[in-house]
């Protein structure tokens, strides 16, 4: 029984696909393909660059968003709640500002 060989990739070669997977908007699985790597393997290599196992590497500046997508969605729900019930208070002040107008104090 043969077993296939994984492909060796040097270190610059890892260097630099790194940088581009931390600048590019595309997703790491659509940057595997298109640099014909397994997808596993460029996350094992962010998640290794990431925890300092290279850290000669770390001159590679990470430019993703400070924020997950998770916790964009929280704030987004947050925010969509927060204005409905502006809207809520504004509606009830407008009644009341009608109310006023047409009975006096």
């Amino acid at each position: 029984m043969k077993f296939k060989s994984s492909p060796r990739y040097s270190d610059e070669f890892r260097r630099q696909v790194i940088q581009v997977s931390l600048t590019s908007p595309q997703t790491q699985a659509q940057l595997a393909a298109k640099l014909n790597i397994h997808p596993n393997t460029l996350s094992r290599w962010r998640r290794e660059w990431m925890m300092g196992k290279n850290s000669s590497d770390k001159l590679i500046r990470d430019t993703q968003p400070e924020k997950s997508v998770q916790e964009l969605e929280r704030e987004v729900k947050r925010l969509k709640k927060q204005l409905k019930r502006a809207e809520l208070e504004n509606d009830i002040l407008k009644k009341a500002d009608e109310y006023f107008v047409k009975h006096g104090k």
